[in-house]
């Protein structure tokens, strides 16, 4: 009897198995958990997102941040690269605006 990892199915009967250790990924000094933990307690001290985070990538004017509408928790506001905010709701995961 072979112990290991199955690789693939070849055939009827037949499997390519990987045997003996598995190589320890390595992680970088920069992603152990006490690291991120100091930039998210850094990022989480400022209020607010800068607007060049949001809205950056090589289709910024198709990205939108969405926020609660204070008025009526039921709507949402989309906010556009430009600073146009238009109200609306979420209907089966997509922003729908309000009519009036």
């Amino acid at each position: 009897m072979v112990q290991g990892r199955s690789v693939a199915v070849l055939g009827r009967g037949m499997a390519l198995v990987k045997v003996g250790k598995a190589p320890r990924p390595a992680v970088r000094p920069e992603d152990n958990t006490t690291v991120l933990l100091k930039k998210a307690a850094r990022a989480l001290n400022k209020p607010g997102i800068d607007r060049s985070v949001v809205f950056r990538g090589p289709n910024a004017a198709k990205v939108y941040a969405y926020s609660a509408y204070p008025q009526d928790p039921t709507k949402v506001v989309r906010e556009a690269a430009d600073g146009t905010k238009v109200i609306g709701r979420m209907v089966d995961g997509r922003f729908r605006a309000s009519k009036a």
